[in-house]
């Protein structure tokens, strides 16, 4: 019955081998040299004995130790033997064969059948064996076989080499520079299936536009605002890698934690924080702090937080009842915010100085009242922000249009006049400079003249994803939350993170490393 077995084994081994050979075509050096390995392992394999001999229950007969590449079928069939107490082949005996993953197990009678656990029957001799072929990933394995009546079990190893050199790839992919910073590519070339190759060619760079220029061999330098891109080539392969050269400056973002890094990366700190899921975001030009509104039990607060995670409540006076969109004054003198309080239960624009103190209703709407107004969010958003000399807001007022949000309305203080600027949106902010309003419209971010004129589209939906949007402190770009829909070299598909834009032309750079960051606000 062995030899008949054996027989059927070495045709069925014969026959994989000329398809193996078929598939993998001239091997080059690395595919010898794991070749070589292999045969290395083999005559260790069948050259070596266990010195305490057979013993009762599994015992491993050929097969084990094998090195070969990725998507080889082995030469050997894993073979293990079952003895009983004395020493005895034990037939019709249940065993089961299983993998971790790595390595794919197929039935003698059916090679083609390949899966991750095979339950097989000992022969008249005790024996059972299973075929082997290799996945697609390189490292270290083994196959499990289980004795299913006692749960014994042991185990055969494998080591998975690469395949041949087959892509070139750098690290990082995709950086964010300043102009005159450099980047240091660290490149690397793996086979077919993305397993690294121990190999060092001569790497050749190549810029592709003028954002960026060769510095050394393998490094990059910022030379212009814009998307960059070098090619990255060796062994007749190449890979493309990215860069966004971006303006300096300073964001706090929100993540699991609140976060705060220079522009191109660097610098990335966590700010401890006692609280969680803060949002809205804004940064005191005066003392440094930030303050942002957090949920509370009854409803949200607002936070002020230090760099060094000292946080404590805004507004202590009882009578409000729930705080949004808080918002400083260039000065830092006050907070803006969206609140309710508890005597007139409407919804409208408040402010209070940053200890707490002073606080005062600057637009008292009576558009979302109720006695239960407090348990939800305002509609619309009353969201305000000041202009740069303190002396006027923009805010969101009026009745509430679904998708469309409120009327964009601003009041100056000192009279309390009020001007529409005759559209619909949702958290305005209003530039360092005072020359634009940016707000939010149906997905879009707009930009609008705080007098009424110029009203024009910045970013389209399909890019722009979060309304929360910060300006620089020169007033040339914003930094937003985006989302890519559509792939394209300066579009990575799936990016979802922070993203700047330039005013004056529209630019927008892919902050990579920022990747799921939302909330920003720009040091100013």
């Amino acid at each position: 019955m062995r030899s008949s077995r054996q027989a059927i084994v070495r045709s069925t081994i014969d026959s994989l081998h000329w398809s193996n050979r078929q598939a993998m075509g001239i091997m080059n050096r690395a595919g010898r040299v794991s070749r070589l390995f292999w045969a290395v392992g083999l005559l260790l394999a069948v050259g070596c004995s266990d010195s305490n001999g057979p013993h009762q229950g599994l015992n491993i007969v050929s097969g084990d130790n094998q090195v070969d590449t990725v998507n080889s079928y082995l030469s050997i069939p894993l073979t293990i033997q079952v003895l009983n107490s004395d020493h005895q082949p034990n037939p019709q005996h249940p065993v089961r064969f299983g993998s971790n993953g790595i390595v794919l197990i197929s039935p003698i009678s059916d090679p083609g059948f390949l899966t991750n656990g095979i339950s097989e029957t000992t022969d008249a001799n005790g024996e059972a064996a299973v075929l082997l072929r290799f996945k697609q990933y390189a490292g270290r394995d083994f196959v499990q076989v289980t004795d299913q009546t006692s749960n014994q079990f042991l185990r055969a190893y494998y080591t998975v080499l690469p395949g041949a050199p087959a892509l070139v790839h750098a690290d990082p992919s995709d950086t964010t520079l300043y102009v005159g910073g450099i980047e240091a590519f660290r490149p690397f070339v793996t086979d077919a299936y993305g397993n690294r190759l121990g190999v060092s060619p001569t790497y050749q760079y190549q810029s592709l536009n003028n954002a960026l220029a060769i510095s050394a061999p393998g490094k990059v330098m910022g030379v212009a605002f814009g998307r960059g891109s070098v090619v990255v080539s060796a062994l007749g392969f190449t890979d493309t890698v990215w860069a966004s050269v971006v303006p300096q400056g300073r964001l706090v973002v929100q993540g699991n934690n609140i976060i705060r890094t220079n522009l191109d990366g660097s610098a990335f700190d966590t700010i401890p924080s006692p609280t969680y899921g803060g949002r809205s975001l804004d940064w005191s030009a005066v003392n440094g702090t930030l303050v942002y509104d957090v949920s509370a039990s009854d409803g949200r607060d607002l936070i002020s937080l230090d760099m060094t995670g000292h946080a404590h409540p805004v507004v202590t006076d009882p009578l409000m009842r729930n705080e949004f969109y808080p918002r400083y004054t260039r000065d830092g003198s006050y907070i803006y915010f969206t609140g309710v309080d508890s005597l007139s239960n409407c919804w409208g624009v408040w402010r209070v100085y940053p200890d707490g103190m002073s606080l005062e209703h600057v637009v008292a709407d009576t558009v979302d009242c109720g006695p239960y107004v407090y348990q939800g969010g305002p509609t619309p958003s009353y969201a305000s922000s000041p202009s740069p000399d303190g002396t006027r807001i923009v805010y969101v007022g009026g009745r509430n249009i679904p998708y469309l949000g409120g009327t964009l309305r601003v009041r100056t203080l000192a009279t309390g006049a009020d001007t529409s600027l005759g559209v619909m949106g949702q958290f305005p902010r209003w530039s360092p400079t005072g020359e634009w309003i940016a707000y939010d419209s149906t997905g879009m971010l707009m930009l609008i003249h705080p007098d009424g004129t110029g009203h024009q589209p910045l970013l389209y939906r399909g890019d722009y994803f979060n309304p929360a949007v910060a300006w620089s402190p020169d007033g040339q770009w914003l930094v937003f939350y985006g989302f890519n829909y559509y792939g394209s070299p300066d579009k990575p598909t799936g990016f979802e993170g922070l993203k700047v834009v330039q005013i004056a032309t529209g630019l927008k750079l892919p902050l990579h490393y920022a990747a799921g960051l939302t909330n920003p606000t720009w040091q100013p």
